[in-house]
């Protein structure tokens, strides 16, 4: 008898462990098939086990890029159980190297790039097309030239960072002198205003030059480098270009939109209406120049008016970008996040740049105070500071404003272009026979 309830017990606690066994299972995933649950361990509550994935994100080191990425990470993370964000930031040129590196090795290890939308022809067979992801809705609160700048072949290949464009500003107490308004009268015969034309600019840049003083109307851009093509580029479409540079494989800058845009920018330095050193000026010598008082105006990137209107205690004014006989039109600065096609989180990948694409308004906190979307812009303009949003939304509105060329080949394009606009305002050639010159090397890149 003894030994018969000893059996009965022994049986009843295998029993017993065997449904331990059963409820402890509950939940767990067959690795046959579907995802691999990595990195995962059960702790025997019954919850189901976590798929450990690190998304790795490549910016700009110092930029709003990475700024964002890196605040918003956690809440990310915390929406998607098991995934950490990584955040790799380098240098502005670092980037391309970079990104440019790993496609060439076959090792891909960034699922989401931030790029400049200059590097999107050049990566284009490596990025994800949004189109299947993305809706109407979204891309319509995309700001103006945005959708465009990021949309090749049909394909949209990026979601909107930020966009950018340059802007008037100006010292407000100069243009609200009351002795000022009387003497420009007196001498151009029409009211000191803000300009917004052409003749009006030159008009009141040279009324405010002060050269015994140092102190000028305005500044030009003559460095060797990129900002001084973005700012001919400008003119260019103010002055009817466009397409801007290419029309499909042609190149167009010895047509007289091009021409008068040099030559308006040489008028202002032969002039002397802008400083002495303006052949190596750029946007960084221009907002020095602005901020330490020794410029009337300013056509520079609406992220600097912030900056300025702290340093001069408010006494900086914004409004929209001049225009020539085309209106107004400015080239545009856009950025875009990217889902690299190799990416082996496509699909968690996509979902960070919805993530994203709805906290487009946290770049607004960052330093430049500039986003990519226009209920966003809207909305900061209303607040007092952000006055620069309002004049970018108006410059970015006009017809005439829009995107450099979608071309691999921007980076060489650009350098010829610099030599070619710089040489002409020093008028160390004619405007027409540098724009013949940088024709004919453009030409034997693209073809």
């Amino acid at each position: 008898m003894k030994k018969l309830l000893a059996l009965l017990l022994t049986l009843v606690l295998m029993l017993s462990l065997a449904a331990c066994g059963e409820k402890e299972g509950t939940g767990s995933t067959d690795n046959s098939g579907g995802d691999t649950k990595t990195g995962s361990t059960d702790n025997g509550s019954g919850d189901a086990k976590v798929e450990e994935r690190t998304l790795n994100i490549l910016c700009e080191a110092g930029g709003p890029g990475e700024l964002v990425a890196k605040e918003t990470a956690a809440e990310f993370e915390a929406m998607h159980p098991g995934v950490t964000i990584v955040v790799d930031a380098v240098p502005y040129t670092g980037i391309f190297d970079k990104l440019g590196t790993e496609i060439k090795s076959g090792n891909i290890v960034h699922d989401v790039a931030t790029l400049d939308v200059l590097w999107l022809s050049a990566f284009k067979r490596n990025i994800e097309p949004l189109n299947s992801y993305i809706t109407d809705e979204m891309t319509g609160d995309f700001l103006p030239t945005m959708l465009d700048g990021g949309t090749l072949d049909g394909e949209v290949l990026g979601m909107p960072m930020w966009i950018n464009s340059k802007v008037l500003m100006y010292r407000t107490s100069y243009f609200e002198d009351e002795q000022n308004k009387a003497d420009f009268k007196a001498e151009y015969g029409y009211d000191l205003v803000v300009p917004t034309t052409w003749a009006e600019y030159m008009d009141v840049a040279a009324f405010f030059t002060d050269a015994d003083s140092n102190f000028f109307g305005t500044a030009v851009y003559g460095a060797n480098n990129g900002d001084t093509v973005c700012s001919w580029l400008d003119h260019a479409s103010q002055a009817g270009a466009g397409p801007l540079v290419l029309d499909g494989d042609k190149v167009v800058i010895d047509e007289q939109p091009y021409v008068d845009a040099i030559n308006f920018m040489k008028a202002q330095f032969d002039a002397a209406i802008v400083p002495a050193d303006s052949l190596s000026n750029a946007s960084g010598e221009v907002i020095n120049y602005f901020n330490n008082g020794q410029l009337a105006m300013m056509l520079n990137w609406s992220h600097f008016y912030p900056s300025a209107k702290e340093t001069l205690g408010g006494d900086v004014g914004v409004a929209p970008m001049i225009g020539g006989s085309a209106g107004v039109g400015a080239t545009t600065g856009p950025w875009y996040e990217v889902v690299l096609k190799d990416s082996e989180n496509k699909e968690l990948a996509v979902e960070y740049l919805k993530f994203k694409y709805e906290k487009n308004g946290d770049y607004m906190k960052a330093a430049l105070k500039i986003a990519g979307r226009t209920s966003v812009y809207e909305e900061y303009s209303k607040i007092e500071g952000n006055e620069h949003l309002k004049a970018v939304l108006d410059t970015l509105g006009s017809e005439a404003s829009g995107n450099r060329p979608n071309t691999p080949y921007w980076t060489e394009i650009e350098q010829i272009l610099a030599d070619a606009i710089h040489s002409a305002i020093a008028g160390k050639v004619t405007t027409e026979a540098a724009m013949a010159d940088a024709k004919t090397k453009i030409e034997a890149i693209i073809k």
